[in-house]
């Protein structure tokens, strides 16, 4: 199970953040435009196979089965691309990448989705004590925080481990290198969780249709407005692993030129996605522990809180596009001044890196954030809906931003030096900052909570002569009923 996870962060660094770069590289006279349309476009469609897979983990198959089916197509997806490399042909080379990334993109979803999960179901246990004097709520998410823990401490360790040896050994490869690498190291995690499958804990599956998970969710149709508040923050992370990537073309990556060892004297731009990771981990951590800690005793206060880091985060995401725009001005105003497409222009790459650190900021506070904001508002019957809202926002967000792309030809020329990214990167920019006063105005001015409920009932809280009375909401002849 770790060897899969070190091998997820492996192929996340290895290929797929820099998936742009690969389809310029293999698509010859490919505009730009159409290289990040075809980026996002990949992205949403891996998101929305998230969602899918995830149904059929929880409700049909289990995450073992799916773990078991999803990864060889992983495998499968990385040998067709390492034995086109191999090929002289750049239109066979050409099909066979269009053959390869859906499949390839199949594995990765079911990766995203059964790993963690699957290890943190080897961690719970009967025996741990939390604190019985807080609300049963607060015993709750204690429990949660501790199983969480646990595995965080194996799947970061593994991830990071593997996001590390990416960055420092794949580097400097050329593309067939780096992919034959990725299928070995992929390959040989998979014949290992094989071989151990029988330690494994399987988890049966619910059974529950479709049909009746839909049914479910009508309940969370309120939560929708609210929600799509951060789809302008999404085409920040979307940004993230196209433009910015884009923009470290050309850029100096040298440290020191009296240095002399060629591998020690490199920034590559693998070490900005490493460090980005690194810091939305650490804010991530930090913010949850501090959120607990200082507002331990008071519920309210604690949602309260998170309510407020979601706002940070998007302001810091703003943040990291301001920083962008300035950095592409700069480096469209020195390739005016130097248009040879040959040569490194006089700009260090370290520029990039408060824009890779905002980045991780703010994927730290909203990113990491929604899972427990989304638990704040809905019922513990009703939080395995969390993908369906959660990932339905990235596939938005990545589409959207295909789009935008498609109706704004002018900010993208055909190379990289020809664009004017920079218009693009302001326009988010300033979307981002537009909607933070509306998400504030709206989560102080209205209750986003959806009740609970009981024999299919509803269940609301009123206060009633100073006390809380509990408020059944049953639907009589098309109405809703209050039954005290």
């Amino acid at each position: 199970m770790i060897g899969l996870i070190f091998s997820k962060s492996f192929i996340e660094n290895a290929f797929k953040a820099f998936l742009i770069f690969y389809i310029i590289d293999s698509l010859e006279n490919l505009s730009i435009g159409v290289a990040i349309v075809y980026t996002v476009a990949a992205d949403g469609i891996q998101q929305f196979l998230v969602i899918l897979i995830h149904h059929l983990a929880i409700d049909r198959h289990g995450d073992f089965r799916v773990i078991i089916l999803t990864i060889p197509c992983l495998i499968f997806g990385l040998l067709i691309l390492w034995l086109s490399s191999l090929l002289r042909s750049q239109q066979t080379r050409n099909q066979m990448l269009y053959i390869a990334l859906p499949v390839i993109l199949v594995g990765l979803a079911g990766k995203e989705v059964s790993l963690e999960g699957f290890l943190r179901q080897h961690f719970v246990e009967e025996t741990i004590v939390v604190d019985e004097t807080k609300s049963e709520r607060q015993q709750e998410e204690d429990y949660n925080d501790i199983v969480d823990g646990r595995a965080s401490l194996w799947s970061t360790g593994a991830g990071f481990l593997g996001q590390f040896i990416c960055w420092t050994f794949t580097s400097s490869l050329r593309w067939q290198q780096r992919i034959m690498v990725s299928f070995i190291e992929v390959a040989a995690a998979y014949a290992l969780f094989i071989c151990g499958k029988r330690f494994f804990l399987r988890i049966p599956p619910t059974r529950r249709t479709a049909v009746s998970r839909l049914k479910e969710a009508g309940g969370l149709v309120k939560l929708i407005p609210l929600w799509l508040l951060f789809i302008p923050y999404c085409l920040v992370e979307v940004a993230g692993f196209s433009i910015f990537i884009l923009q470290s073309d050309r850029l100096d990556t040298e440290i020191n030129p009296r240095i002399s060892l060629h591998s020690f004297n490199q920034v590559p731009v693998s070490s900005l996605y490493v460090f980005e990771q690194f810091i939305s981990f650490l804010v991530s951590m930090s913010t949850k522990y501090l959120i607990r800690k200082l507002w331990s005793s008071e519920e309210a206060m604690q949602r309260g809180a998170r309510y407020w880091r979601m706002g940070v985060g998007m302001a810091v995401g703003f943040g990291s596009l301001s920083s962008a725009w300035l950095v592409e001005r700069r480096r469209s105003d020195l390739i005016k001044k130097n248009p040879n497409n040959d040569e490194v222009i006089r700009m260090t790459i370290l520029w990039l890196a408060p824009q890779f650190g905002l980045l991780g900021i703010a994927n730290g506070l909203v990113s990491k954030g929604l899972t427990d904001f989304f638990y704040d508002r809905v019922p513990e019957s009703k939080r395995y809906f969390v993908v369906l809202f959660n990932q339905s926002l990235t596939v938005i967000g990545s589409f959207l931003s295909g789009l935008a792309v498609l109706l704004g030809p002018d900010w993208l020329g055909d190379t990289i030096d020809k664009r004017q990214l920079d218009k693009y990167l302001l326009m988010l920019a300033i979307l981002n900052v537009a909607v933070l006063p509306l998400y504030i105005f709206l989560s102080l001015r209205f209750d986003w909570n959806i009740p609970d409920a009981v024999d299919g009932r509803d269940i609301e809280i009123e206060e009633v002569d100073g006390s809380d009375v509990e408020i059944l909401i049953e639907e009589v002849d098309g109405r809703d009923v209050e039954i005290l």
